[in-house]
């Protein structure tokens, strides 16, 4: 699992493209991604070159990357590049040291992909060991997601920077930082709507950054979504009303509006930023000017696919941060000389991200760093080709690989803590029922974790099937091992019988033979570790046995006619006495096998149910249909199994 610790201390390109538009993944980065077992929450922001997005984004990953220099609000982050453990102990800093930090960081110039150089460092030795931390053979940086200050758009493709989540250790958060829209210098004109696209499909939260207010300037990239249809469909096949099927994939949005200098108001009341929002959003009247249809005609369905596909929205306005000559410096201006107002709403936008509790998830399928991986390959492949993302192909095929995955892991653990019982058998019936149920629950616990939502339950019959043919083998292995045992133990105990079998053959001779038979019979039962065929097999040794004790009682003369009838009597009692042993135990047997797959079914259900609860809590998803369906199939199962003929 991975850690804030082993998660890298910088950003990574993550989409790289080619010189003709064409979107490949970054084969390190990948690496990276894949080694995340976390669920993610995935943070994406896109918007116009130029508009300070980086900025947001480095905001929301200062609290995890560098918790020493982030309690003086600084924006640069001291890391490590990844590759490698620290040869250097780096100690705390002293507080003096620190005292000069935010004046000392402006003598460093910003340079290249959100790097810093120092020009004058005048630090004491714990800050600049700090500042100097490098990896093995590479010297260290203070990177962030770059900032740039020219009239080009600095990020290219897509960065992404998984961190842990300031909120909840158990996540991920995934902040993916989308080359600016809008570049006069891009390869093709499907190249932006593409990088929306994928900002749009590989997030959950999508923050659009514009600058001024939210006329049609403003909205200029976010109405991509009249596009989308066009390059995404949810369903194999479906073309008709395909923007209707699209919304539950898209993320919730959240609009930062960037050096809003106008005074909210509406009809001259005072509004909230999210009102100003909804306002700009809405539909306009019909207009009596003629040639004025076709435009409002245009702009209405903008605003209608938007309020479609975005049905969670929300507004931030940022205020201008500084006086405008000091923007290109914004990334190393301590928070004391931000200013105020600017800073409130900052802190109001990242608290609202870190407070999101939703996964990225495709129809209810949690995202891991791996999964996370493969959606994001299928995506790139889709441009590649020129083909539509199909959302329903992407599901199926991310589903498919990770069970297959979890099943084999879980088939795997299984097989693995039942054979530690093989050297023990053999063992009570009851006793290896309660080592596979416990095996059994350590295996679906596995499944669980690590299998996406699997709808039709293949995978999961799968795995129950394997475990139960696995189980039944260990069953017959199990009856097999006593017979034998209990075969060779009669076999040492009849050995004094063969020794002594001519003293037998003689007046007198029987009640000797019989008495040693009943010693037989006493020693044999004492015996432990015999398992549950002690009973058959000792029946069919007295079968075995029964013309040796006939021979011997024909010779002893000394028995009378009813003496022998009696002891017939006995032999046939004692014989069938045992086959009633034999079924008794064999009905306790079939009772607890009723029992064990009751139970059984009980604990899927719960296992179930957990998993599903987590689902229901974390994704958007309504899972009343799937639970129903798997409640149906255990049932079914149940009833199949506990049917005794």
């Amino acid at each position: 699992m991975a850690t804030s610790s082993s998660y890298p201390q910088m950003p990574l390109q993550f989409i790289m493209t080619d010189d003709i538009g064409r979107f490949y993944i970054n084969k390190d980065t990948a690496k990276v991604l894949g080694r995340i077992t976390k669920p993610l929450v995935v943070v994406a922001i896109a918007g116009k070159y130029r508009t300070g997005k980086s900025f947001l984004m480095n905001r929301l990953a200062a609290e995890e990357v560098n918790p020493a220099l982030n309690r003086y609000k600084m924006h640069g982050f001291v890391t490590k590049r990844s590759g490698g453990s620290s040869r250097h102990h780096i100690e705390e800093p002293d507080k003096e040291e620190f005292a000069n930090v935010r004046s000392m960081v402006k003598n460093w110039n910003l340079t290249g992909y959100g790097r810093f150089e120092q020009n004058k460092p005048k630090a004491g030795p714990a800050l600049h060991t700090l500042l100097q931390t490098r990896e093995i053979g590479v010297s260290s940086t203070i990177s962030g997601f770059s900032l740039g200050n020219t009239v080009q758009s600095h990020t290219k493709g897509i960065w992404v920077w998984p961190v842990c989540h300031p909120r909840d250790e158990k996540k991920c958060l995934l902040l993916l930082d989308t080359e600016g829209l809008g570049d006069v210098e891009k390869a093709n004109g499907e190249y932006d709507i593409w990088l929306f696209v994928m900002a749009v499909l590989l997030s959950n939260i999508l923050v659009y950054n514009t600058v001024g207010t939210l006329d049609h300037s403003g909205l200029e990239q976010l109405q991509y979504v009249k596009d989308m249809a066009q390059y995404v469909k949810a369903r194999v096949g479906s073309h008709e009303d395909n923007s209707n099927n699209l919304d539950k994939y898209f993320p919730s949005l959240i609009i930062c509006l960037r050096d809003f200098s106008l005074k909210l108001e509406l009809n001259g009341s005072p509004c909230t930023a999210d009102n100003y929002m909804e306002h700009c959003f809405k539909i306009r009247k019909s207009e009596t000017q003629r040639g004025r249809e076709e435009a409002n005609k245009s702009f209405n369905k903008e605003r209608e696919l938007m309020c479609h596909y975005f049905k969670k929205r929300k507004c931030f306005m940022f205020p201008m941060p500084v006086n405008p000559e000091d923007l290109s410096k914004l990334e190393t201006i301590p928070d004391r000389d931000l200013k105020p107002g600017f800073l409130e709403v900052a802190n109001e936008f990242t608290s609202h991200i870190y407070q999101e509790v939703k996964y990225k998830n495709i129809d209810g399928v949690i995202l891991t760093g791996q999964l996370f991986l493969q959606v994001a390959e299928l995506y790139v492949a889709a441009q590649r080709s020129g083909d539509m993302v199909c959302i329903e192909n992407t599901r199926v095929q991310v589903v498919q690989l990770a069970n297959l995955q979890a099943v084999e892991d879980a088939k795997a653990l299984y097989q693995r803590q039942m054979e530690s019982k093989e050297v023990y058998l053999p063992l009570k019936l009851w006793q290896l029922h309660q080592h596979h149920e416990r095996c059994m629950e350590q295996a679906l616990d596995l499944f669980y974790s690590h299998a996406v939502l699997d709808r039709d339950h293949k995978h999961e019959k799968e795995l129950m099937e394997h475990m139960e043919t696995t189980y039944l083998k260990l069953v017959k292995q199990n009856k097999q091992r006593s017979q034998e045992k209990c075969r060779i133990r009669l076999t040492e105990l009849y050995g004094l019988v063969d020794e002594r079998y001519q003293d037998f053959m003689q007046p007198g001779g029987f009640m000797k033979y019989e008495a040693m038979m009943k010693k037989i019979e006493v020693d044999y039962h004492d015996t432990t570790g015999l398992g549950d065929e002690m009973a058959t097999m000792y029946k069919e040794f007295l079968e075995q046995k029964k013309d040796s004790g006939k021979a011997i009682q024909m010779v002893d003369n000394t028995l009378t006619r009813v003496q022998q009838q009696e002891i017939e009597n006995k032999q046939k009692e004692k014989i069938m006495a045992l086959q009633m042993k034999t079924m008794k135990e064999e009905q306790i047997n079939q009772k607890m096998e009723i029992l064990f797959l009751k139970n059984q079914c009980k604990k899927l259900q719960n296992t179930f149910g957990k998993y599903a609860q987590v689902i229901k809590t974390n994704t958007d998803e309504n899972i009343q249909e799937i639970q129903q369906n798997h409640d149906e199939m255990m049932q079914s199962e149940s009833k199949k199994k506990c049917t005794i003929s």
